[in-house]
């Protein structure tokens, strides 16, 4: 067996494991952050949540990337026969499978959404992203209501929402029916549209009002078609988004941690972190884990 086949198949076996082992501890993590998140401002709530969504896969990229993959070239000898395990290669074909997944589903909803069709206001495209405007909607909405609607929009499109939503689809699930992180996506959409919510009122109360009667004159026209890679403006928790609209606005908030000292505190982080992956008896444990799941 070729030694890049073997090192392919550990390395999609890991990925798998890494990823699986993630999204089980970060759902299981997701009620409690998603609890806390509500205390803090949406646009940061939405932060958080989608990096934490993001997470399992990363890591395990991460980890097969600058840990695993070293640790198999270092060790593993040249011309080694050794046959790959049926429980390696089991889960690298499932590994596989996930991938497959991910990018099908993910292309599909590419197609799907360059078709939309039927939809009021809403902002559809990833990279470009354009507004997409019914002929009733100027007709319909004061000219108050419509910059309100608008601003909703453009905030999405400031903060690369429809791309975030292509990358959620492009991470692999480890799952076939079993989605651990499927709140947190909810729980991430419901963030984001309060924060385009609050970024289109700016904090004020006559906009808020304004958005708010928009967003039920819209409604009223029906609900059209979901899309992926399309925020509509209607799309998510109507009822609570008029109900926090017209409470006491700006709506009372936690502030954000300040974040003065990230910048120096991930490169510690990264480079301490490096600094572990290069050890040699880190990188030898690796290859032991690795030599037992290729067996």
């Amino acid at each position: 067996m070729s030694y890049g086949f073997k090192l392919g198949c550990v390395s999609l076996a890991g990925f798998l494991i890494v990823n699986w082992a993630a999204a089980m501890a970060v759902g299981g993590a997701a009620p409690a952050v998603i609890r806390a998140a509500a205390g803090l401002r949406a646009r940061s709530a939405a932060r958080l949540l989608w990096m934490l969504r993001m997470a399992p896969a990363a890591v395990a990229l991460l980890a097969v990337a600058a840990l695993g993959v070293p640790s198999y070239l270092r060790f593993e000898p040249e011309g080694d026969g050794e046959p790959v395990g049926p429980a390696c290669l089991l889960a690298a074909l499932v590994a596989i499978a996930a991938v497959l997944h991910a990018l099908i589903r993910s292309a599909l909803a590419v197609r799907r959404s360059r078709r939309a069709a039927g939809l009021r206001i809403a902002l559809g495209g990833v990279i470009r992203p354009r507004l997409i405007l019914s002929q009733e909607i100027p007709r319909l909405l004061s000219p108050e209501e419509l910059d309100a609607a608008l601003r909703h929009e453009y905030a999405h499109a400031a903060s690369r929402d429809n791309l975030k939503r292509l990358l959620m689809l492009l991470a692999p699930d480890s799952f076939a029916f079993f989605r651990p992180l499927a709140g947190l996506e909810r729980a991430w959409k419901r963030f984001a549209e309060w924060a385009a919510d609050d970024e289109a009122v700016s904090g004020e109360p006559r906009r808020a009002l304004a958005l708010a009667s928009a967003l039920v004159r819209v409604a009223r026209l029906g609900a059209g078609a979901k899309f992926e890679l399309v925020t509509s403006l209607t799309e998510e928790d109507l009822k609570l988004r008029v109900e926090r609209l017209l409470g006491d606005w700006p709506p009372p908030a936690r502030p954000a941690p300040r974040v003065s000292w990230a910048l120096p505190a991930c490169a510690a982080g990264a480079a301490g972190i490096l600094a572990v992956l290069l050890h040699s008896h880190v990188q030898s444990g690796t290859y032991a884990l690795l030599e037992a799941l290729i067996r």
